[in-house]
């Protein structure tokens, strides 16, 4: 082969290796975490595992990490060396020794939201302490944090420049993938409703009247809730309680009707960490 032919050859395998560096796709996680800024980081539901690239490396990154300790304990592999502070003592979640999901009347209700806003309050400042030395602060959110989340609690204490919101995959999202079908496929309609009863269950039967799917966060008391729904909905329309869910070893869904599912989960005694579904999706 003549130099010349050979310089030719060399200069098209080099023209192709080019080519191929740039047409092959970037994976990498091209986030910076800024100084003096403070991070709303949504974890997933259940561990790093249902995590996005993007949450971790924010992890990573961050100068000081705020998060409650059941978020603490499955991150334990990214926090290792890490300034690592409690954001939520179980404490805060609780009036007259009983969980939030179990609250019976509007005075302990009322109780209990003066209790997270005295301590979201008291986090703020140590948020804008740590952020005014110039270090980069990161709250872990589980789930999603635009949907019933921690965010809600801190927003009016930051400008929008102060902070910045990284999304998660929430137990809505992980839930409805048990089922394997598409939510928002009965009659048409191309609705989903997500509620949380926590504050009670009157506007339940006027959210029911739109017979779509239904989904409920924070559902603890079931009873109440499906005989909201019997007013709108037949006997036998779908529901379902997704216990655990992203928890591999915990995770389950009980399926019944709206006339069966008390008695199909008597015996089950979770009574907090489940979603309820409810619709013809299922059928």
């Amino acid at each position: 082969m003549s130099t010349n032919a050979l310089n030719k050859k060399i200069v098209l395998w080099v023209i192709l290796i080019l080519l191929a560096i740039n047409l092959t796709p970037n994976y990498a996680i091209g986030i910076t975490v800024e100084k003096g800024k403070l991070y709303f980081v949504g974890i997933g539901p259940a561990g790093p595992e249902m995590a996005t690239l993007q949450a971790i490396e924010i992890i990573k990154q961050a100068d000081v990490i705020f998060a409650p300790k059941y978020i603490q304990d499955p991150f334990q592999e990214y926090l290792k060396g890490k300034d690592v502070r409690l954001a939520w003592p179980d404490s805060v979640y609780m009036v007259d020794g009983k969980l939030y999901t179990t609250m019976d009347s509007k005075e302990k209700l009322k109780r209990l939201g003066r209790a997270i806003m005295k301590h979201a309050a008291s986090l703020s400042n140590q948020f804008k302490k740590e952020m005014s030395q110039g270090k980069s602060v990161a709250l872990l959110v589980n789930g999603d944090p635009c949907l019933y989340s921690d965010l809600r609690w801190f927003k009016r204490y930051f400008s929008d420049s102060d902070f910045e919101v990284i999304p998660g995959m929430s137990s809505f999202n992980a839930g409805a993938a048990l089922f394997k079908v598409d939510l928002t496929q009965p009659r048409g309609i191309n609705t989903v409703i997500i509620h949380s009863p926590i504050a009670g269950v009157s506007e339940i039967r006027q959210l029911a009247k739109h017979q779509v799917t239904m989904v409920f966060f924070m559902a603890g008391r079931l009873k109440a809730i499906v005989k909201e729904l019997k007013r709108e909905y037949d006997g036998d329309t779908p529901i379902a309680l997704a216990y655990y869910i992203g928890y591999p070893t915990k995770q389950k869904v009980i399926k019944g009707t709206l006339n069966t599912i008390l008695r199909d989960t008597k015996a089950e005694p979770e009574t907090d960490m489940f979603l309820i579904y409810v619709g013809e999706f299922m059928e």
